[in-house]
């Protein structure tokens, strides 16, 4: 029977006599389902179910558990869809690197472990899966069933993820479809190691020619664009424009594959560049974070500490970055200057994730976790060397011994 159609929050939604149906009901249900909150049939039909699954969510967003889906919760559900909540779809969260997923998660975790992995190249999520690129397999592991749906054999340098396909760089860019596994296009014109960027119909992908190449879905070269070096790190898209490092300098092309503007730095610039609002950073190997306009490359500010320091990743108005021995540094993402630091005496191992209310550091003694401020919250995996961490359904996914691990709130809402 087809479902009346609503408009999402046009109306409260409550478990009563007969059950409210429709569209917007249907809608709930499919998100929460993304999130692990909904075990039910998507029905569009408000039942017990739904209701409990409503209040789950009510928990975990920290506000009264009614049951009833009205404007605050939807407001909520919508501001966390749309900020890409579950979904980890390249090296740090999105195409612009920011490292940042809006969900609530300084509160006590349930660690449980996933399946085993050989070498885990990268990991990315989206909705109930998580993508893993091993040693010599690309495999979707459903979150709901605890089980590989499908796994084929690669040998990956990266992935990340397109609207209904994973995108594997293994000399040759090959599409794969999410659901099965299965081979949708092979991209052959050059030799790809960096995952690419999928962007409104648009795959573009950097090789080891120094080369960036926009292709379109029937495997077509749309453009191309020569960088000046052989050496070109993972491509960033933020508002439209594409970013690079090559050796010294950050290169910012349009969606035509026309350049905007190259801006010389010192140093080598070894990590992706981050889009944060208005503001592009870059990291070099000398120690240096600098901030430049992202549509003009003029420097606005810049800051070195002596040491090699990863990427920075974003939260509220704060660029958060760890320096090789383990110091983290949030600066104001505007001026630069430092708001907090934190020593965490132990070298970080993979980049720095950030949620809503908590940051977190994997290093090679843990998972430390902190708060917006700086504070220690926990350490996960104490003494324990972490490969890998993302952002998956209401938790994290985390590489650690060789296995896959959950960290989730989900048993206790």
């Amino acid at each position: 029977m087809k479902l009346p159609a609503f408009a999402l929050s046009s109306r409260d939604l409550l478990k009563k006599r007969p059950y409210i149906r429709g569209t917007d009901v249907r809608y709930v249900q499919q998100a929460l389902k993304w999130f692990g909150l909904y075990h039910g049939r998507v029905d569009g039909v408000f039942g017990p179910e739904t209701e409990r699954a409503v209040r789950r969510f009510q928990s975990f967003i920290k506000i009264k558990p009614t049951g009833v889906a009205d404007e605050k919760f939807f407001g909520i559900l919508q501001k966390m869809i749309k900020g890409g909540a579950g979904e980890w779809v390249t090296l740090k969260k999105d195409f612009c690197h920011t490292g940042y997923s809006p969900v609530l998660l300084a509160a006590a975790l349930e660690v449980s472990k996933l399946v085993k992995v050989k070498g885990p190249v990268a990991l990315t999520a989206k909705r109930n899966a998580v993508f893993v690129a091993e040693e010599n397999f690309i495999g979707a592991f459903d979150l709901g069933s605890k089980k590989f749906r499908w796994r084929e054999k690669f040998s990956p340098s990266s992935i990340s993820l397109a609207p209904e396909t994973v995108l594997v760089s293994a000399s040759v860019l090959v599409a794969l479809d999410a659901f099965s596994g299965k081979t949708v296009i092979e991209f052959n014109h050059d030799n790809f190691e960096s995952p690419a960027v999928a962007k409104e119909g648009v795959v573009y992908a950097s090789s080891r020619s120094g080369t960036v190449y926009a292709l379109n879905w029937n495997g077509e070269i749309m453009w191309r664009y020569r960088a000046s070096t052989d050496y070109i790190t993972p491509l960033t898209f933020g508002s439209g424009f594409l970013y690079f490092g090559s050796l010294s300098n950050v290169y910012c092309l349009n969606d035509k594959g026309a350049l905007c503007w190259k801006t010389r730095l010192s140093g080598l610039i070894k990590e992706p560049v981050s889009v944060f609002g208005n503001r592009a950073f870059a990291v070099n190997d000398e120690g240096s974070i600098f901030c430049l306009d992202a549509k003009t490359g003029k420097m606005i500010w810049n800051k070195n500490f002596g040491e090699e320091i990863l990427a920075p990743c974003f939260l509220e108005k704060s660029a958060i970055a760890v320096t090789l021995s383990g110091k983290v540094v949030a600066l104001d993402a505007e001026d630069g200057n430092l708001k907090w630091e934190e020593d965490l005496n132990v070298p970080p191992a993979a980049p720095t994730l950030s949620c809503a209310d908590a940051i977190y550091i994997p290093t090679d003694a843990g998972l430390v976790a902190l708060k917006p401020g700086g504070e220690r919250i926990k350490t996960y995996f104490e003494g324990r060397s972490i490969s890998q961490v993302i952002q998956a359904r209401l938790g994290l996914v985390v590489a650690a011994d060789g296995f896959l691990w959950e960290l989730s709130p989900l048993e206790r809402l």
